[in-house]
C-alpha cells in the first residue's frame, strides 16, 4: 500500500487536495454514522459545490486542541504530543486525513471536545464516527496505535481516552466502503450508503457498558460516595491526632497517662519484593458537570 503526505503551508492548498479524497474525518457519511455530514453532502463537497460549514462544535475544537499536550502532560499520559503539520492520503484508494497529533514514535491522537450535554448523550462513549476517524488515519498513515480523546467542555476540562489499535478487519471495510463511494462518484450517481452495524460490531470490543438502565446503582453508588468522604475525614483527622503524639513523645520509645500506655519504638522491617502483576482498579467518579450543580445547589 502507498502512503505519500504533504506539508501544510496554506489552508487553499489542503482543502484543494481534500476535494480529492474521501477523509477520514469524513469517512463516516459513507455508513450514514456522521454527526454534520450526509452522503449528499459529502458528494457537494467532493464536487466543489459546497464547503465545510463551520460550526460550535468545530469552532470549540479549533480554540481547545493547544490544550491536549497540557492535558495529557497532566493525567500522567506517556506519550510526546506533536502538532502534526502533514497532509496524508492513499492515491490507489483516494482517501486521506490530517492527523492532530503525533504520539511518540509510532502513535497518533485524534482531538475532540464535547458539550457536557453532548458527553451525557453519548452515554459516556464517543460515537462510532470518531472511532472510525482514528481507525481511517491510522490506516492512510501507516501509525500502529491511535488514541481518541475527548475533552469535556466543563469545569477542569476532564480528558476522556479510549485507545483505538489496528483493527486489519475494520480497515478492509473502509475500503471496501471507500471503493463502493469513488466508483459510484465517478459514474455521476450517489452510492448507496454502507451499513454500520457490521463495522460497529468489529470495533466494539464489548469493554463499556451503558448502565443507564439500572435502578439500583444510582443508589448505590450516592451512599458509596457518602461513605468514602466520611472515611476520608475520619483518615485524615486520625493522621492530625498521631501527629500531635508523635511530637509529644520527642525521643522517648514509652508513655503513660492514666486509663492509657503508649508505645512508639523503632521497629525494623525485611525487605521484600513485590512481583510485578496486572490488576483492575475500580475508580468511581461524579461526573464534572453533576459535581459542579451540588457544589452551587450547596453554596
Amino acid at each position: 500500500m502507498i502512503h505519500e503526505h504533504r506539508e501544510i503551508t496554506t489552508t487553499g492548498d489542503w482543502l484543494r487536495w481534500r476535494r480529492a479524497h474521501v477523509t477520514a474525518s469524513r469517512v463516516a457519511a459513507l455508513f450514514d454514522a456522521h454527526p454534520y455530514l450526509t452522503r449528499a453532502g459529502l458528494q457537494a463537497e467532493l464536487l466543489g459545490l459546497a464547503g465545510e460549514v463551520p460550526n460550535s462544535a468545530m469552532r470549540a475544537g479549533n480554540i481547545l486542541e493547544g490544550g491536549f499536550p497540557a492535558a495529557v502532560r497532566i493525567d500522567g499520559k506517556p506519550w510526546n504530543l506533536v502538532k502534526s503539520t502533514t497532509y496524508h492520503w492513499l492515491p490507489e484508494h483516494r482517501l486521506g486525513c490530517t492527523p492532530d497529533f503525533w504520539a511518540n514514535d509510532d502513535g497518533l491522537l485524534q482531538a475532540k471536545t464535547a458539550s457536557p450535554q453532548q458527553w451525557e448523550a453519548w452515554h459516556g462513549h464517543p460515537p462510532l464516527a470518531y472511532t472510525l476517524q482514528t481507525l481511517c488515519e491510522l490506516l492512510v498513515t501507516g501509525r500502529q496505535w491511535g488514541v481518541l480523546a475527548v475533552m469535556i467542555r466543563s469545569g477542569g476540562y476532564p480528558v476522556h481516552y479510549y485507545d483505538v489499535p489496528r483493527h486489519p478487519a475494520a480497515e478492509e471495510r473502509i475500503l471496501d466502503a471507500v471503493a463502493q463511494w469513488w466508483q459510484a462518484f465517478d459514474l455521476g450517481a450517489l452510492a448507496a450508503p454502507v451499513s454500520p452495524e457490521d463495522i460497529e460490531a468489529l470495533v466494539d470490543d464489548g469493554t463499556h457498558l451503558d448502565l443507564s438502565g439500572d435502578n439500583e446503582l444510582p443508589v448505590l453508588l450516592a451512599e458509596r460516595e457518602a461513605l468514602k468522604a466520611t472515611h476520608s475525614d475520619a483518615e485524615r483527622r486520625l493522621k492530625e491526632i498521631d501527629t500531635a503524639i508523635k511530637m509529644v513523645f520527642g525521643q522517648a520509645r514509652t508513655a503513660w497517662l492514666p486509663g492509657w500506655a503508649m508505645t512508639y519504638a523503632t521497629q525494623h522491617r525485611k525487605e521484600s519484593v513485590i512481583p510485578a502483576k496486572d490488576i483492575r482498579v475500580l475508580r468511581v467518579k461524579r461526573s464534572r458537570e453533576e459535581a459542579d450543580a451540588l457544589e452551587e445547589t450547596d453554596a
